[in-house]
C-alpha cells in the first residue's frame, strides 16, 4: 500500500499542478464567455477532438500499449521495444490523421448530430471552432505513445507534467484577451487558435526526456500488420475504445440531451466536469498510471497473487483519497464554483446552476476512479472483453436514465446519470475480477468500510459547520465594511482553505486511529512536504575555510 501511494503521490503532485492550471484556464474562459450560448459552442467544439483523443489515444492506447511495451522490454530488449513504439506511432498517426481530416471536412454534420435544437448561427460557430481545434487529436496522440514509453519504464512525473504546458499556453492567451477586453465570437476564435498551439506544446514536451533515454521517435509502418506486438495492441485496443472510456461516452450522450434544453446546460456540465476531474486527475488517474505499470509487470512474470495484491492496494488508495474529495466537494460545491468561475460574464445564477451539477457528479467520483484502477488488470491478462461488457452496460444505463429524466431533472440529472453509469461499471468489474482473477478483498474490509463511512460523515459535519460560520461572519463584515471585491474573494478563498485543512485533519485522524491502510502515510504527507520545501529553500552549507 505504501509503495503504491508513494509512486502515485509523485504523479499526483504533477497532475495536481496541471489540474489546478486547467481550472484556472477554464476560470478565464468562464469570465470571457459566461455560461450561455457562446460557452455551449466552445464546449461542444472542444469536446469533439477530445472525445476521440480520450477514446483512441489516452484511454485505449495506454491500456493496450503499456502492457505490450512492458512485455517486449522484458522479453525482447530495448531495441525491439523501441521498434514496437515506432510502429505504434506510425499506425496511430495514420488513424488520427485520417480522423482529423474527416472531422475538419464534416465538422458541421458532426455538430448537427450532437446538438439537437440549436440555431443555424450557433451550429456554424461550433463547426468553425471544431475545424480549428481538430488537429489536437493527432498532436496529443503522439504524446500518448511517448507517455506510454515513459510510464512503462517508471518515468511517471514527466508525462504527468506535460498537460501543464497545454494549460500554461492557454492561460497566456486568455489573460491577453482579458487585458485587451476582447469578448464574444472573436475571443472564442483566438482562444481556439491558442488551444491548438497549446496542444503542440504538450506533444513536444516529452521529447527531451525520451531523447536522453536514447529513444529516437520515427513513425514506421513497414512490417506493421505482421508484428506480433502490434497485433496484440490492436486486439486489446479495439474493445478498450469502449471499455476504458465509459465516462467519455456518457459525456457525449449527455451533450445530446443537454443541447436540447436550451442555452446553458452544455456549459454547466462542462464547467462542473472540470472541477469533478480535478480529484480524478490527482488521485484516480495517478493511481491508474501506476497500477497499469505494476499489474503489467506482475502479469508479465505470471504472478497472479502479486497482481491481486497490487490491485488491492490501488483500490484501497482510491477509497482513501477519493471518498474524502467527493464528500468535501459536495458540501462546498457552491463556494468552490463561485471562487473559480464567478465574475465577468459568469453570474451568481450560473454559479448555483453549476454547483447543483457538480454535486450530482460527486456521486460518481469514487466509482469512476475505481474503474480507472481495476480495468487495467484485465488488459494485463489479455481479457479486454470484461471492461467492454462493463462499459457497454454503464452506457446503456446512462442513456436510459437520461432519456427518462432529462426533461424533469435538467443538467443535474444528466450528471447523476453519468454517476450511476460509473457505479454499474465498477460493480461489473469487481464481480468479474473475483471470478477471473481472484478475491481482492482481504481481512477486515468490513471494519475498514465502517470507519471510512464514519470519517466521511465527520468530514461533512466539520466542513459544513465551518462553512456556515465563515459565511455568516463574511456577511456581517460586508454589512459594516466597504471593501473592494478582490478582498472579499481573498477572504472567501482563505476560509475555503481553512475548511479543507480542517476536513483533512478530521478525516485522516479518524482513519489513522482506525488503522486504515495508507492513512498514517497520508497523515504525515503535509509534514513531509513542508520539510522537503524547507530543505530546498535552505542555503547550502559554506565550504569557505578562510
Amino acid at each position: 500500500m505504501s509503495e503504491t501511494l508513494r509512486s502515485s503521490g509523485k504523479v499526483s503532485l504533477a497532475v495536481a499542478l496541471s489540474r489546478v492550471l486547467g481550472l484556472f484556464r477554464v476560470s478565464i474562459l468562464s469570465r470571457l464567455v459566461g455560461a450561455g450560448a457562446l460557452a455551449d459552442a466552445f464546449s461542444v467544439a472542444f469536446r469533439i477532438p477530445n472525445l476521440l483523443r480520450d477514446l483512441l489515444a489516452e484511454g485505449a492506447l495506454s491500456s493496450a500499449f503499456v502492457p505490450t511495451f512492458t512485455a517486449a522490454l522484458k522479453q525482447d530488449g530495448e531495441d525491439a521495444a523501441r521498434h514496437l513504439a515506432n510502429l505504434a506511432l506510425g499506425g496511430l498517426l495514420l488513424l488520427t490523421g485520417a480522423l482529423t481530416g474527416l472531422g475538419i471536412l464534416f465538422a458541421e454534420q458532426v455538430v448537427r448530430a450532437i446538438t439537437a435544437g440549436w440555431s443555424i448561427e450557433k451550429i456554424a460557430l461550433t463547426a468553425r471552432l471544431t475545424r480549428i481545434m481538430m488537429p489536437i487529436l493527432a498532436l496529443v496522440s503522439l504524446g500518448a505513445v511517448w507517455m506510454g514509453i515513459l510510464n512503462a519504464q517508471r518515468r511517471f512525473v514527466v508525462p504527468a507534467i506535460a498537460p501543464a504546458l497545454f494549460n500554461v499556453v492557454s492561460i497566456l492567451v486568455g489573460v491577453a484577451l482579458l487585458v485587451l477586453d476582447v469578448g464574444g465570437e472573436r475571443a472564442l476564435l483566438v482562444w481556439s487558435v491558442g488551444t491548438l498551439c497549446a496542444g503542440i506544446a504538450q506533444a513536444l514536451s516529452q521529447l527531451p526526456t525520451l531523447w536522453r533515454m536514447g529513444y529516437r521517435p520515427w513513425p514506421a509502418l513497414r512490417g506493421f500488420r505482421a508484428h506480433a506486438g502490434v497485433r496484440r495492441i490492436v486486439r486489446l485496443m479495439l474493445p478498450a475504445v469502449v471499455g476504458v472510456a465509459a465516462v467519455q461516452l456518457n459525456v457525449f450522450v449527455n451533450t445530446r440531451f443537454a443541447a436540447s434544453l436550451g442555452d446553458g446546460p452544455v456549459a454547466q456540465l462542462e464547467y462542473a466536469f472540470r472541477i469533478f476531474f480535478l480529484p480524478i486527475g490527482m488521485f484516480g488517474v495517478a493511481l491508474a498510471t501506476v497500477t497499469t505499470t505494476t499489474v503489467s509487470e506482475e502479469a508479465a512474470r505470471g504472478d497472479r497473487a502479486g497482481l491481486i495484491a497490487r490491485a488491492r492496494e490501488s483500490v484501497s488508495a482510491v477509497w482513501l483519497l477519493t471518498a474524502a474529495s467527493a464528500v468535501g466537494l459536495a458540501v462546498l460545491a457552491e463556494p468552490v464554483v463561485a471562487l473559480l468561475y464567478e465574475g465577468g460574464r459568469f453570474t451568481p445564477e450560473d454559479t448555483r446552476a453549476v454547483a447543483f451539477v457538480l454535486q450530482a457528479y460527486m456521486a460518481g467520483l469514487v466509482p469512476y476512479s475505481m474503474v480507472k484502477v481495476v480495468a487495467p488488470a484485465f488488459y494485463s491478462i489479455d481479457r479486454p472483453r470484461v471492461p467492454l461488457l462493463a462499459s457497454v452496460s454503464a452506457v446503456a444505463v446512462n442513456i436510459v436514465f437520461n432519456a427518462l429524466t432529462y426533461r424533469t431533472l435538467g443538467a443535474p440529472g444528466l450528471a447523476l446519470g453519468t454517476s450511476i453509469g460509473a457505479l454499474v461499471n465498477v460493480v461489473i468489474l469487481r464481480l468479474a475480477f473475483r471470478r477471473v482473477v481472484g478475491v481482492m478483498a482481504g481481512e477486515g474490509r468490513a471494519r475498514q468500510l465502517v470507519w471510512l463511512i464514519a470519517a466521511c460523515v465527520a468530514l461533512a459535519a466539520s466542513v459544513g459547520a465551518l462553512r456556515l460560520a465563515f459565511a455568516a461572519a463574511l456577511e456581517r463584515l460586508q454589512g459594516v465594511i466597504s471593501a473592494p471585491a478582490w478582498l472579499w474573494v481573498a477572504l472567501d478563498a482563505s476560509a475555503l482553505t481553512l475548511e479543507v485543512a480542517a476536513g483533512f485533519v478530521v478525516y485522516t485522524a479518524l482513519l489513522r486511529a482506525a488503522g486504515f491502510p495508507g492513512a498514517a502515510q497520508l497523515w504525515r504527507l503535509p509534514v513531509a512536504l513542508a520539510r522537503r520545501v524547507r530543505r530546498r529553500r535552505a542555503p547550502p552549507a559554506s565550504t569557505n575555510m578562510l
